[in-house]
């Protein structure tokens, strides 16, 4: 069955970067990833903005044009909805979606999730109780490099982590997010957070210097880096037998394994392993893909809203402990164990579409 398709917010990530000339051949925007996939069509767009709201429609060949929520629900009744509104407003769109949306079976909310701990709670609870799933659009959850640096890392060929750096910009809430659900997918779950403003940004979402205690004992460190000098986001995975380098926003990734020294006899060093993980391209379109199986199969998306809950806690945390100057404990909750079985069950299952 092909699934109809509504997208809640027609800016950049909803549709504008499908025209960005260096994107080209990437389905880097929800619109482009339900035109595109052949289990979807789009259906229905809606912003607050008649203009983008126009646009975005005339660029997809989209009939059903709105401006507010309840009507497009009403009218359109799609069976999944993407929202793509600014983060403030992810939270109260969705709940309106999950519930209005009686047609509606499935949302995939752009990230975080909420921009409150209280409100990525009550989201994903609600969403459990009506019976709808919740996917998160964490985009390195459905890179296919990123899923099979995971499944080596898995295998144990290089030992397991022991430790973890990164750089981020843009927010401990916005950017951030991606980070820590990109720890807990490689290295495991996070059980405390210490925190500092190191840039001193006033703003209810600052870029923190975080330190991150793993449930297995290493330590992870995301330092904090100036946007208006440039974007950046990468993390350094140092394990038994080696190490990997996640670069490039994620395009880029570079594996060393301990090897015996060219240089200095007795010695231990790290050499290239040049081999090759894919790349990081249509992950929205992978998402939808994915998000249409797991309906047609009865099983949890790649990235589920507990998965979401998860990043907003640690980041929750990372914003507490740089006010409190203290370490703050993240409780292993119910949803984290579900959404850690979910995950496993789902990442075996993930067809990653050519």
């Amino acid at each position: 069955m092909t699934l109809r398709a509504a997208l809640i917010g027609c800016g950049k990530i909803g549709s504008l970067m499908a025209d960005d000339p260096l994107l080209a051949g990437d389905v880097f925007t929800h619109a482009e990833a339900y035109v595109r996939s052949p289990a979807s069509e789009l259906v229905a767009v809606c912003d607050a903005d008649p203009v983008f709201a126009l646009r975005c429609a005339e660029r997809w060949g989209v009939a059903s044009v709105f401006h507010d929520v309840a009507t497009m629900l009403a009218e359109a009744k799609p069976d999944v909805v993407s929202i793509c509104t600014p983060d403030a407003t992810h939270y109260s769109v969705a709940r309106d979606v999950i519930d209005r949306g009686s047609s509606v079976r499935a949302v995939l909310c752009e990230k975080p999730l909420a921009t409150s701990l209280e409100e990525a709670e009550r989201l994903v609870a609600v969403a459990r109780e009506k019976g709808k799933l919740l996917a998160v659009a964490y985009m390195r959850r459905y890179a296919a490099n990123i899923n099979a640096l995971r499944a080596f890392l898995s295998s144990g060929q290089i030992g397991a982590i022991e430790g973890a750096t990164g750089w981020y910009t843009k927010g401990v809430l916005h950017n951030g997010s991606h980070w820590f659900d990109l720890l807990r997918m490689l290295a495991g779950e996070v059980v405390w957070v210490e925190a500092q403003n190191t840039l001193r940004e006033e703003t209810p979402d600052p870029t923190l210097d975080v330190s991150l205690g793993l449930e297995n004992g290493a330590l992870a460190t995301l330092r904090a880096a100036r946007a208006d000098n440039f974007t950046l986001f990468e993390m350094n995975l140092v394990t038994e037998r080696g190490r990997v380098q996640i670069t490039d926003s994620g395009h880029a990734i570079a594996v060393q394994r301990a090897a015996p020294s060219p240089r200095y006899s007795g010695y231990v060093e790290l050499a290239p392993d040049l081999r090759q993980f894919g790349d990081r391209r249509d992950q929205l379109l992978h998402a939808v893909n994915d998000l249409a199986s797991a309906l047609a199969e009865g099983r949890a998306p790649a990235c589920v809203g507990e998965d979401g809950l998860a990043a907003s806690r640690i980041g929750a945390a990372a914003i507490e402990a740089a006010r409190s100057g203290r370490r703050v404990e993240i409780p292993q909750s119910t949803e984290t164990i579900r959404a850690q079985s979910d995950q496993k069950e789902a990442s075996g299952r993930l067809e990653v579409a050519n």
